[in-house]
Order: structure tokens, then C-alpha cells, then sequence
């Protein structure tokens, strides 16, 4: 599936847990005998997901991997993250994500712009 952020198109990809540990690898986010349940690569535009895991997990990992792309997207300049950046993350950041989540478990096509 893919959605765009900041007229950035983006893709979410599940594969298999040796493809997450791979891909970490390449990223250097990767410690021996970490178990990878999703990864935000930035210059592909991509968010791995782990097909491994339930539901549960897949849903709280992707809205996880979408809080790094929307940082990306929208607060690359900030270096420094206090309570109240992070609260204006959260709250300015809620439905977008939500929303794109939601959108990918109910496996919908196209791209989602918002």
C-alpha cells in the first residue's frame, strides 16, 4: 500500500522477520538478537513491517514506523525533542496516522494522500 505525507509518496511493505533483520542490517539499526517488528528507511521511502506477528503488534508497529515518517516529513529541522514537542507530535500527527493505519487493514488500493 502507499500513502503520501508532505507530498512525499511512501510504501508499506510487510516481509518476513530475516528480511527485517536484513534490512536493518543495511540501515546499521540492527544488534544481534533483536527481534525487528518494523523499520522506517528514509531514503527509499519505505515502511517495513514484520508479517510475523498478530494483528495487535503489526497495528501498534505501524503507527509506531509512521510517527518516524511523519517527523521526517514534517520536523526534520528539530533536533531536540521536549514534552511539549512531543505532545504537539502526537496531537498534530493523530489523525493522519490513524487514519492511514486504519486504511491499510482494511487493505484499501491506491495511494492515500492526505
Amino acid at each position: 500500500m502507499t500513502f503520501k505525507m508532505n507530498n512525499r509518496t511512501w510504501e508499506i511493505k510487510e516481509v518476513s522477520q530475516d528480511e527485517m533483520i536484513d534490512i536493518s542490517k543495511k540501515c546499521n539499526s540492527y544488534s544481534d538478537g533483536d527481534y525487528v517488528y518494523g523499520i522506517t528507511v528514509y531514503t527509499y521511502q519505505k515502511v517495513y513491517i514484520c508479517k510475523d506477528i498478530c494483528e495487535e503488534q503489526k497495528r501498534k508497529t505501524l503507527m509506531h514506523e509512521l510517527t518516524h515518517v511523519y517527523i521526517q516529513c514534517f520536523m526534520e529541522e528539530v533536533q531536540q525533542f521536549d514534552e511539549e514537542i512531543l505532545c504537539n507530535i502526537s496531537s498534530c500527527s493523530h489523525d493522519m496516522i490513524h487514519s492511514i493505519t486504519e486504511c491499510y487493514f482494511k487493505k484499501m488500493g491506491g495511494i492515500i494522500d492526505l
